[in-house]
């Protein structure tokens, strides 16, 4: 069994810290470390260009200057990319301490820009010098007027699912204001916890659940680090409920909510992928807010037409190639997620499944086992995802070309950063209904470009 079968480029917990705080609006995330570390965290989820959400939320001048200025690039701790900036430490800093080169790196970050929240993240080896920055920070923070979480890393070795979940906590520690709901409002309104940056296609992620729950009679009050503002995350108490995703990034914040929120938890334990995921999360969200799920649930029966219409036209109403199977990787409840709606609904073979970050607290690999026990394809959890040919492939770039070194007939489906490089100009999702009908798309294309189609 391969448990991390890439460890060079498996993201860690200071990975997960770092999609946390840059869930945040027109915040800025510090590495204090070298320039390689700049490159790993700034690079490996893709995001070397301007961040997608300062372009989600463009508003006139002002917002298409700050979202294209190329200002940050000129900045010796941007080093070309305004993503990620890392203090650039020389080896005399690790000697003499890192306090004087992380003062300028701040100072320098906060003149260029107006942001609205600042974190500092110590690298690994910072970490290990075991130096009292803070203080100092909170003084040059201070000074500009900055918002700032410091964040130590001393578990290196944990995986991205864990920094992400403890960073969530440590945020909502220091910035959520306990305090009563506002008034009643004509429609519930819902905080959402377990989208992050390590997806694909956030933004797109992050619409569809917005049109779900507005066909439940709800409005998202906070997409929780996952392009919220500071604002937001401080009136969170200011919703009617939290709702709870991907429960291996939830774990810690699910117990904390239940200890200092009294809003109702709506723990989902999944990511909602294809019809049948998507008509659960939907009535599970509707009895706990005591709304209609009537419109909701006509819409997914339109997207169930769709997909019986598309998938009787292009396989002739023979189903999928039996020699065609699928592989993915993923956390266990995503990969869940898929294996319901491409093995349960589709009818495909799973390969392998690849359970990524299997040591995370309430991962969901007793669920994802017995549904594929269910299925008639128990060994698909034990299996090595780079030794099955004739696939489709659902994962991360560097994964997809791993595999293809190792395969000649596999249809890699990127679903998690870092990405080859593909620019979006249209937003994608594989959730939800749209979601659902987006990869029977890339699916159905992918079969026919296999040799095994033949």
């Amino acid at each position: 069994m391969t448990d991390q079968y890439l460890r060079s480029t498996t993201p860690d917990y200071i990975s997960g810290a770092v999609y946390a705080c840059d869930g945040i609006k027109d915040s800025i995330v510090l590495i204090n470390g070298p320039l390689g570390c700049k490159f790993f965290y700034g690079f490996s989820a893709g995001k070397c260009t301007p961040r997608a959400s300062d372009l989600w939320n463009i508003r006139g001048a002002t917002g298409v200057s700050g979202a294209m200025s190329d200002t940050l690039l000129r900045s010796q701790y941007f080093t070309g990319s305004p993503h990620i900036p890392a203090t650039n430490l020389r080896y005399e800093d690790f000697i003499f301490g890192t306090a004087e080169q992380l003062n300028r790196a701040v100072n320098d970050i906060l003149s260029l820009h107006t942001w609205s929240f600042l974190a500092v993240i110590q690298a690994p080896g910072t970490s290990l010098l075991g130096e009292a920055l803070e203080p100092e920070l909170a003084g040059t923070a201070g000074k500009a007027g900055v918002p700032f979480l410091y964040i130590e890393a001393p578990e290196l070795s944990a995986n991205m699912d864990i920094g992400y979940d403890r960073t969530v906590v440590s945020i909502l520690e220091k910035f959520r204001k306990k305090g009563s709901r506002s008034a009643a409002r004509k429609r519930p309104s819902v905080n959402v916890f377990g989208l992050h940056r390590y997806r694909r296609h956030l933004e797109g992620d992050a619409d569809e659940l917005r049109r779900l729950l507005s066909l439940c009679g709800a409005d998202v009050h906070c997409m929780v680090c996952s392009d919220c503002s500071l604002d937001e995350l401080a009136c969170l108490d200011d919703a009617d409920a939290n709702i709870l995703l991907e429960p291996e990034c939830c774990a810690e914040t699910g117990r904390y909510l239940k200890e200092h929120s009294d809003l109702p938890l709506i723990d989902i334990g999944f990511i909602p992928v294809g019809p049948d995921l998507t008509e659960v999360f939907v009535r599970k969200i509707c009895a706990a807010l005591g709304t209609d799920p009537a419109e909701a649930a006509a819409d997914i029966e339109q997207t169930r037409a769709r997909i019986y219409y598309h998938t009787a036209r292009w396989t002739a109403g023979r189903g999928f190639p039996q020699d065609i199977c699928y592989t993915a990787e993923g956390e266990a409840s995503l990969l869940y997620a898929f294996a319901d709606y491409l093995t349960g609904y589709l009818g495909l073979k799973p390969g392998a499944l690849q359970v990524n970050y299997r040591k995370c607290p309430k991962n969901g690999l007793a669920k994802l086992e017995n549904l594929l026990k269910e299925s008639g394809y128990p060994e698909a959890v034990s299996k090595d995802i780079t030794a099955v040919n004739n696939a489709i492939l659902l994962g991360s770039a560097n994964t997809i070309a791993h595999v293809l070194l190792c395969n000649d007939n596999v249809f890699g489906i990127e679903t998690m950063c870092p990405s080859s490089g593909f620019i979006d100009v249209v937003p994608k999702t594989y959730i939800g209904c749209r979601g659902a009908l987006m990869l029977l798309e890339q699916v159905i294309n992918g079969i026919r470009l296999l040799k095994a189609w033949e």
